[in-house]
């Protein structure tokens, strides 16, 4: 597999090596998911709490790589309604009244 920034014929840019690292997070994610099963299966909770901890941290690897994806090719991330209404409560501060969302 060739290096994301190597230089020469054929090397990643920085979005081709955000979306294989995106990928390559999201199958860790899906093979740990398979392994807890596993583990929990053979009563190991310490192999279970361990392989649930590496899922999210792949997840939140996915998703690190989700933002600047979107950052790169200028489209803002999807917003959570939580979040547009805490944006909305932020920008309309100090007013009395709480945004009509």
């Amino acid at each position: 597999m060739s290096k994301p920034f190597e230089a020469g014929a054929g090397a990643l840019q920085p979005v081709d090596a955000l979306l294989e690292v995106a990928h390559h997070a999201r199958v860790q994610a899906w093979c740990a998911e398979e392994q807890t099963e596993a583990a929990r299966n053979a009563h190991d909770t310490e192999v279970v709490a361990f392989l649930e901890e590496v899922r999210q941290q792949s997840l939140d690897i996915a998703e690190r790589c989700k933002s600047l994806l979107a950052e790169r090719l200028g489209r803002s991330p999807e917003r959570s309604a939580q979040q547009r209404v805490e944006e909305a409560s932020e920008e309309s501060f100090p007013a009395s009244d709480a945004p009509a969302y």
